[in-house]
């Protein structure tokens, strides 16, 4: 019985299905997240250096009260400030030249972006590495996966809320961005913001078969092993 599964089963894994992936190039090396937009939260590390006081520098958590305790400096309020922002909170607390205050998000642990992708349509928290274009981020997350992963079907749902709004859809055009340089849509990821990433042909029937062949069938047509 098997076999006869097996049999029915090979005229499956032509090549129809690869289509909108083997137009697509592979991706360029990602780029660092602009980390100047990212708005710091609990439980964020911070690094924190004062010029005039070296003493106090310190490398510290944002506290659930949203400060950062910083010693002798006192506890400042963070919550929700961008770099900049927390380095003049800082500067005006203990009477300090903001020049001489330096303030950096050493790790990123509040914000939270949420994968869905090829393999069971699972959803992956990934945690936020602050403002990077959506293409890269699934890159870092190694949310693209060979064979799988359905390029021209990816799109960034950004719930709005705390801005109290509606849901916003966002296309990432994935030809365009990497055949014509138009970086017009992909987007910079924000927190919450919840990427889904289309899978092939092959990839869904994959899911439908018996688990017992399953993994026969993955190799048989060179699918990758999600998210590993």
């Amino acid at each position: 019985m098997r076999c006869a599964v097996f049999v029915l089963l090979l005229p499956l894994a032509g090549c129809a299905d690869f289509a909108s992936v083997r137009r697509a190039p592979p991706l360029p090396a990602p780029a660092p997240p602009d980390m100047a937009a990212y708005r710091i939260g609990c439980p964020d590390i911070l690094e924190v250096g004062f010029a005039e006081k070296p003493a106090w520098d310190c490398l510290v958590a944002v506290d659930v009260d949203g400060c950062a305790a910083l010693g002798e400096a006192g506890r400042v309020p963070v919550l929700g400030l961008t770099t900049t922002e927390a380095r003049t909170a800082i500067a005006e607390a203990t009477g300090l030249s903001p020049d001489g205050v330096l303030v950096v998000v050493a790790v990123p642990r509040s914000g939270k972006v949420f994968i869905t992708g090829p393999e069971n349509k699972r959803i992956r928290a990934v945690a936020y590495p602050g403002p990077t274009p959506v293409l890269d981020f699934l890159q870092l997350a190694g949310a693209i996966q060979p064979k799988e992963s359905k390029l021209n079907d990816v799109y960034v749902v950004r719930p709005n809320v705390a801005a109290d709004g509606a849901p916003k859809v966002f296309h990432v055009d994935v030809e365009a961005v990497l055949l014509d340089g138009d970086p017009t849509t992909n987007v910079l990821v924000e927190s919450s913001d919840h990427v889904y990433v289309g899978e092939t042909r092959r990839a869904s029937f994959s899911r439908l078969l018996p688990e017992w062949f399953r993994p026969i069938y993955r190799k048989l047509v060179g699918l990758m092993p999600s998210w590993e």
